[in-house]
């Protein structure tokens, strides 16, 4: 109950939250699809599916003002490689939500728009804002592993919650660095997983790789879940975002 109430309280949650129902959506009619006694079924997770991502679009609605006025705010950072990728960043993130925003128009019949042009503008945008994030996750774990083999990183606490990766992981030796790093510095790992994840969609929206819509359904969702850790627990977010 305590997780819904906090999920609900920010549009961040209920974000994170519709967008894992949505790919969930979409992973499970992919894999009910061959079988013709549940077309019905089909049908009714596809129009799912649809009305999560057009609900989502939404409540996305004026959010790429906020993150314009986030890019103004990262043009100080002092650390000059978060400066460049997270000012980018946001820069992409925030024409991929006005494309967005042109998209949600065009299916509430408000605006006549070239749906198939603006999906494929909106997810060059998003692909450019993931790369960046990507660049930065990639720049945070070398800083990391340069503090671990100087010995000079502090002591960290591991959260309880993350305590079961590593006895997950001990069947298989080759994870438990994995592991390690997920229960002490589980901010870059969930955030690299959420990326990691999240650029495979539009490099198969664009046409650049040929992923089922099953596998666009299991990475999202995936993806949604590292999301939705980082709104239950601060500790879980990287910062600065």
């Amino acid at each position: 109950m305590d997780v819904w109430v906090k999920l609900n309280a920010s549009t961040a949650g209920k974000d994170k939250l519709f967008r894992f129902v949505q790919y969930l959506s979409r992973l499970v009619w992919h894999n009910l699809e061959s079988r013709k006694n549940l077309r019905d079924t089909v049908a009714r997770l596809k129009i799912i599916e649809s009305s999560f991502s057009t609900f989502r679009k939404l409540l996305r609605l004026g959010k790429s003002l906020e993150v314009l006025h986030g890019a103004l705010r990262t043009l100080h950072l002092p650390d000059t490689v978060l400066r460049i990728t997270l000012t980018l960043s946001r820069i992409y993130q925030f024409l991929f939500l006005l494309a967005d925003h042109i998209i949600w128009f065009g299916r509430a019949g408000l605006w006549e728009i070239d749906k198939e042009k603006w999906s494929k503008v909106s997810n060059k945008f998003w692909l450019g804002s993931i790369i960046l994030n990507l660049l930065r996750d990639a720049y945070e774990i070398l800083t990391i592993t340069k503090r671990r083999m100087r010995c000079l990183g502090p002591p960290v606490c591991v959260s309880s919650g993350m305590l079961g990766i590593r006895e997950v992981c001990k069947a298989v030796p080759a994870l438990q660095p994995v592991a390690e790093f997920a229960e002490e510095h589980r901010d870059v790992f969930f955030d690299s997983v959420k990326n990691l994840c999240d650029i495979w969609i539009p490099l198969t929206h664009l046409g650049h790789t040929k992923l089922s819509a099953g596998t666009v359904g299991f990475l999202g969702s995936v993806s949604s879940l590292a999301g939705l850790v980082a709104v239950l627990d601060p500790l879980a977010k990287l910062a600065p975002a």
